[in-house]
């Protein structure tokens, strides 16, 4: 058997084509009148036609648990295991959503000749698949996505109209109006309010993995307290992020090894967090105009500091 054809493996791809939870589909296989388990012989009786002929397998998931029939038509092949490199390299690719798409169009349609009707409802900013290229294949990198306030959550119907009108010849915008309130548009693949590490030493400046982008300073493993009292540091003019040497020194000392060696700037930590003043070291990471930039809010630059470090 192939090390790919394992009993976890099949269930997992035939439950994402099928569009529901592995465990789910698990409990579908084991129900009354079938008690198909890993154990003890699940994957040989899943591989036998005979024994689990597809009119059975239909009546199972699609008559009694409500699974679309070509859905199902799509994961019998992982559920038997005799899948072929072609077919694997085409299944992995899909996604519930391109299902949906070709249960409503057939398997052979286009995704460059569907309407942002039809894309837009599926289009998720966290995922680069094909139905977000599709989509900036006409679109670029304009923004035309709108969201809910205050949340990553797309506004389907308010997006959907904005493109509409944009068919019909109205001038770009740069926000839409959403549930009572004006938003901004996003390009596709942007979230708004996506909150990410700022660099304790670089105000504006955002961690990449817990990495500076500027002086290249690892700070993972460091807590926020430690970098909160960098910031202090850096806000105070006690360091300089531009003197290497120096800096070395002083960025392995521990919490307590700081507090000794700059006990006002720890008094200062201590009346900020008091008062609820100290940075948050989280930051806004935007692109609404198509290009990086990043911004920070006076939350994160309490001490009203405009200057560059």
């Amino acid at each position: 058997m192939n090390i790919q054809d394992t009993w976890e493996n099949r269930i997992e791809q035939a439950s994402k084509i099928m569009g529901i939870t592995p465990e789910k589909l698990e409990s579908i296989l084991n129900s009354k009148g079938f008690e198909i388990t890993k154990e003890p012989s699940g994957i040989e009786m899943l591989s036998d036609e005979q024994i689990t002929p597809f009119g059975d397998l239909r009546k199972l998931f699609c008559e009694d648990n409500g699974i679309a029939v070509p859905k199902l038509r799509m994961a019998i092949t992982y559920l038997r295991g005799n899948v072929k490199d072609s077919t694997k390299k085409y299944v992995d690719m899909i996604d519930p959503d391109l299902v949906e798409l070709q249960q409503r169009f057939g398997i052979k349609f286009r995704l460059d000749d569907l309407g942002v009707e039809d894309l837009i409802p599926l289009y998720k900013p966290n995922k680069n698949n094909r139905i977000t290229e599709a989509l900036r294949k006409k679109f670029g990198s304009d923004p035309i996505i709108a969201f809910k306030p205050d949340s990553s959550e797309v506004a389907v119907e308010e997006t959907i109209n904005y493109l509409a009108d944009l068919e019909q010849g109205f001038d770009k915008e740069e926000t839409v109006d959403v549930d009572g309130e004006l938003v901004r548009l996003y390009p596709l693949g942007v979230i708004p309010n996506q909150q990410v590490d700022e660099d304790p030493l670089f105000v504006g400046v955002p961690l990449k993995r817990d990495r500076s982008t500027i002086n290249r300073v690892n700070w993972d493993g460091i807590n926020l307290e430690t970098r909160q009292f960098f910031r202090l540091l850096m806000a105070k003019k006690d360091i300089d992020p531009n003197n290497r040497i120096a800096l070395s020194q002083i960025l392995g000392k521990t919490f307590q090894e700081l507090k000794d060696i700059f006990p006002e700037t720890y008094l200062f930590l201590k009346e900020c967090k008091a008062n609820g003043s100290l940075p948050t070291l989280k930051m806004s990471l935007t692109d609404a105009n198509a290009s990086t930039k990043y911004t920070t809010s006076k939350t994160n630059n309490p001490f009203g500091i405009n200057r560059k470090y």
